[in-house]
């Protein structure tokens, strides 16, 4: 077994509420609505969806097939009453969902598909039979999920146990299989080659396969952490960031859960800005539920939940941190002002110790005041030690512009574009004055950067 360990759970995770009892999550927007879609309850039927106007409180609403579609038992006899790990996506004027029908712990089994113009309408189309095995196919077809490559083309990734993850190209018609089936991931060395629930997306050049390790549906029992790997090509191959093939059981892991949150997995990555995946809580007996985080990249393009690892987000609000005060930079009195003075103050949480920055593209940032629309600068254009930091209309001015330089540990120093100096925290307590010096490395002169939501 060969993977590489990376990070559990450690970023903020959404707040939800309301239903959120879900199994193999796959989410998606439309319009202002949030919908989730997962494995139908057991000895129920159908899949589950959820619906939100906000995407943290959730409720349920009916579900897709209250009744088995009768051509189901031609190629699965004795299937189970609900179906599992669908996965929704928009592609051409439809909302296609793609499901699993099947029974535990075998191989015969099938892809389906449904479609409607909007989720909301609840109108759904029986696109009928996408892909099935049998017990002389050396693969499981379940976990279906639709990606779309570069070109716009789609492509169907699938797989459970057996062989491992294939991958198969769709008509863009039909949305059915049109070409040969790729192998892309597999665990050859694990005693049950346990991975399923691919889902891929492309960013920045790569495309990235999520994928599922381990044990799943055992409740607090469950072992099941998400691994990842990306390749240039969609077809493969996928290494992970030690550079070892997916096919060979490579994968770093990105999720292996905590204290509270056991088992993670069956991952969709949305956007590729936010991921879902279901885990089970170790404080309520087990119970699957629906996660939802951030989903960050770091600057070397791997996934990550840590904000800080992805660097400096333009156009994201932040809050500036002294690292050796522990105050933030904020605008004095709220003030909407020109020359207002810029000094530091105990956290609360308001928009006048926000700032927007965004990347200038010229190795330096602006900083706007996200209460007053108003840029960070050294005033008076002043070079000297102990000059002023305000804020000011932007006017695109050197002493506007701000040198971001890591430290390590989450670190910045920051050093105005013009006076060639850092952002110094000149005393301690809530209303001293945030300055201008030469950097001596002091930690009044390093600054942290908290994403704002």
């Amino acid at each position: 077994m060969v993977f590489t360990l990376t990070q559990t759970v450690s970023a903020s995770f959404w707040n939800l509420s309301g239903d959120v009892m879900l199994h193999d999550p796959s989410i998606i927007k439309e319009g202002n609505t949030w919908w989730a879609f997962g494995t139908g309850e057991a000895d129920k039927t159908g899949l589950r969806v959820l619906r939100s106007d906000n995407g943290t409180n959730w409720s349920a609403t009916p579900v897709i097939f209250p009744q088995p579609l009768s051509w189901w038992s031609n190629y699965v006899p004795g299937h189970t009453s609900a179906q599992w790990a669908p996965d929704v996506n928009y592609y051409n004027g439809r909302y296609w969902v793609y499901y699993s029908v099947s029974k535990f712990g075998t191989n015969t089994s099938m892809i389906g598909l449904t479609s409607t113009e909007s989720i909301n309408s609840g109108n759904w189309r029986d696109d009928g039979l996408v892909i099935r095995s049998t017990s002389s196919n050396d693969y499981n077809a379940i976990d279906g999920d639709l990606v779309i490559d570069k070109n716009g083309d789609p492509w169907l990734s699938f797989g459970s146990f057996w062989s491992g993850i294939k991958l198969t190209k769709l008509d863009k018609n039909t949305m059915k299989p049109t070409g040969q089936l790729y192998s892309i991931a597999a665990r050859p060395n694990h005693p049950e080659h346990a991975i399923e629930a691919p889902n891929i997306t492309y960013k920045d050049g790569y495309y990235y396969l999520f994928v599922s390790f381990d044990k799943c549906c055992q409740g607090v029992d469950s072992t099941y952490k998400i691994a990842y790997g990306r390749s240039e090509n969609i077809t493969g191959p996928y290494v992970d960031k030690n550079g070892v093939n997916m096919m060979n059981g490579g994968g770093t892991i990105l999720d292996a859960g905590n204290d509270q949150w056991i088992g993670p997995g069956h991952q969709d990555v949305y956007n590729n800005n936010i991921i879902v995946r279901h885990a089970y809580d170790a404080q309520n007996n087990g119970m699957p539920r629906l996660l939802i985080n951030d989903l960050y990249w770091d600057a070397n393009g791997w996934p990550t939940y840590d904000s800080n690892a992805a660097g400096i987000l333009t156009g994201s609000k932040y809050k500036l941190i002294n690292r050796g005060t522990g105050k933030i930079a904020e605008v004095n009195a709220k003030s909407t002002a020109d020359g207002a003075d810029v000094i530091q103050w105990s956290d609360n949480g308001g928009t006048h110790q926000q700032w927007t920055i965004t990347n200038l593209e010229n190795g330096y940032y602006k900083l706007k005041n996200v209460n007053s629309s108003k840029a960070l600068e050294i005033f008076g254009w002043d070079t000297n030690n102990s000059g002023d930091a305000v804020q000011y209309s932007d006017l695109g001015g050197n002493n506007q512009q701000w040198s971001f330089v890591p430290l390590g540990n989450g670190y910045y120093k920051i050093i105005n574009r013009h006076s060639g100096k850092a952002l110094d925290a000149f005393g301690s307590t809530n209303g001293s004055d945030i300055i201008q010096y030469d950097y001596h490395g002091g930690t009044n002169q390093q600054w942290q950067l908290i994403k704002v939501n």
